[in-house]
């Protein structure tokens, strides 16, 4: 069953969406992307000269009468785009409970496998540390899609790089991925990541997920014992002002260095905070990112 944010209306609004990509890619079967191969397509590509065996039906006697040669016009053919969704389950995406960060990375994967399985795209989803999904296809594997979702519990962060190896090993074809996180880690292990999909030969699109208490962490308290949620350890903090404008800084710092390299690595990149309106975010803010049309 999909979030209650999915309505009718919302699904509607989706359906009218495309994938955008960077580059052209070559498509296991017919889909709605325009393909390398050359083919019998609806999309004119160029002319080649006339050799014996070509369908004469394909011969342009237009510019046979301007040049009395024979030419046949070509074609691009439509195909499927290979798309791969990485999803970070970690135990910070689901820290505090509360925080909804996981909603979000979760309704995000779901609205943007939709739009792929909608135009015929192929779609697999990538759970670094606690799943990798078999391929889906057409619209009502979303149903699916969600229910594998819904069935995961928080992964261990030890397990993620393998996790994105054995996904990767999965992913036979060059095409689109999309990388959903919060991308609070050191950024040394982003830069692996990143640079393991592009060895992949990917257009590669990173989502960061923010959670209001990222961005504004504990907001009504001054003393707190800061648990990291990935390591348990625990730090006694008196979260005065100068705390706050240091964590801030600090945050700040860490996005701008991650956003620098991912715009040097020709990686498309947007963040939301995880109270944002999914809707708007997807239907205003990656169109104007370029992921989709």
């Amino acid at each position: 069953m999909l979030p209650q944010t999915f309505t009718p209306r919302y699904l509607r609004q989706l359906e009218l969406l495309k994938l955008r990509t960077q580059r052209t890619f070559l498509g296991t079967r017919q889909g709605g992307h325009l393909s390398l191969k050359r083919g019998h397509g609806i999309e004119f590509s160029d002319y080649r000269k006339y050799e014996l065996g070509d369908n004469p039906r394909h011969i342009d006697w237009g510019v046979y009468g301007r040049s009395e040669r024979l030419y046949v016009k070509r074609f691009q053919e439509e195909q499927d785009l290979p798309v791969l969704i990485v999803l970070d389950n970690t135990l910070s995406m689901h820290a505090p409970e509360q925080g909804q960060k996981w909603s979000m990375a979760r309704d995000l994967c779901l609205s943007l496998a939709y739009v792929a399985l909608m135009q015929h795209d192929t779609v697999r989803l990538c759970v670094p540390g606690s799943f990798m999904s078999p391929s889906y296809y057409g619209g009502r594997a979303i149903h699916q899609l969600s229910r594998d979702l819904e069935e995961l519990s928080p992964a261990d962060d030890k397990d993620f790089l393998l996790g994105i190896r054995q996904g990767l090993s999965a992913f036979r074809f060059p095409g689109v991925a999309i990388f959903l996180s919060d991308f609070l880690m050191p950024l040394e292990n982003v830069e692996t990541m990143m640079n393991m999909l592009r060895a992949k030969n990917l257009d590669i699109t990173a989502l960061q997920v923010l959670g209001r208490s990222d961005v504004e962490p504990l907001r009504d308290t001054q003393d707190a014992i800061v648990v990291d949620s990935e390591t348990d350890a625990e730090v006694e903090l008196r979260f005065d002002a100068s705390i706050r404008d240091e964590y801030e800084h600090l945050l700040h710092e860490h996005n701008d260095t991650l956003r620098t390299f991912l715009t040097q690595a020709g990686i498309t990149y947007a963040q939301v905070v995880a109270d944002e309106d999914l809707a708007t975010f997807m239907l205003e803010n990656l169109m104007k990112k370029g992921l989709l049309q």
